[in-house]
């Protein structure tokens, strides 16, 4: 099964909005994504032919049956496989030649990285502004974020995609690092946390001023 949708920007989105509303219809899929029904449905049957996704219909009532989208999993996952394969085994290579403590090390430069990326674009925002751009970026690495505050000041992040799924299933520190990333960039603690590895539909996260 080959997914045409690598490299194809409107598919990808498509295939990623589907997967983080689970079973949406043509319309919510259009509202979401802010693209006319047609230009959907085009992008939908093109995914359908590949393998991608598939259509269900539902009878809610006594008018014409509703339109369900669904992602096949395996190859949602294409889309991500060859640079996953790649972090994968140049981690097995590290555990093997220089043992678990090095792979903490990489992980722990990794992070490091990305707070200097964050801090650089979101330093001298406001405070909206700040969460709008965090989700931003972490979008463009493909996590499908969603990052709002709540009513009693805590922050919530979910993420609906994590690109660090197959890495963190055998290296459970990359979820640790994961934390500590968020309560570093936001200057808060992390209250909460749940993710796909325990059977979750996303990782959530909740953050708290520091006491």
């Amino acid at each position: 099964m080959s997914v045409s949708a690598r490299g194809k920007p409107s598919r990808v989105r498509v295939l990623e909005t589907v997967k983080k509303l689970e079973s949406p219809t043509l319309s919510q899929l259009s509202t979401e994504m802010k693209m006319s029904k047609t230009a959907i449905l085009k992008q939908v049957s093109l995914l359908e032919k590949d393998g991608a996704i598939s259509r269900t219909y539902v009878q809610t009532g006594k008018g014409r049956p509703v339109c369900k989208i669904n992602v096949i999993t395996d190859a949602y996952e294409q889309l991500q496989d060859t640079y996953r394969s790649i972090a994968e085994d140049a981690l097995s290579y590290i555990e093997k030649n220089f043992g678990c403590d090095m792979i903490k090390e990489v992980l722990a430069t990794r992070n490091e990285k990305l707070l200097e990326q964050y801090r650089i674009e979101l330093i001298n925002r406001d405070w909206e502004g700040m969460l709008g751009k965090f989700e931003e970026m972490r979008n463009k690495e493909g996590y499908l974020a969603e990052v709002s505050e709540r009513e009693d000041g805590t922050i919530e992040i979910s993420e609906f995609n994590c690109p660090l799924m197959r890495i963190a299933e055998k290296y459970r520190e990359a979820c640790s690092f994961e934390k500590n990333f968020l309560s570093e960039i936001f200057g808060m603690d992390v209250i909460y946390m749940n993710t796909v590895l325990e059977n979750s539909k996303a990782c959530k996260f909740v953050l708290s001023e520091k006491q």
